[in-house]
């Protein structure tokens, strides 16, 4: 399990460089980018759960007042 967490971190750090600019799409490793974009389906796709959860909240507190 300890190796999947240091390939997280691996690709969590490859995304602080690539939104810093510091690398662009075309210097990734094809496996590193397949990597990168499986983290950015689940980083989106966790925001959208989140979203959906607060937007249920509220109208769950609109529907008390």
């Amino acid at each position: 399990m300890s190796y999947k967490v240091e390939e997280d971190k691996e690709i969590l750090e490859l995304q602080k460089l690539y939104i810093k600019g510091k690398i662009k799409e075309e210097d990734i490793p094809e496996e590193q980018l397949k990597k990168l974009k499986e983290l950015y389906c689940k980083q989106i796709k966790y925001l959208e759960d989140s979203i959906e959860e607060d937007r249920k909240k509220i109208l769950k507190l609109k529907k008390k007042i």
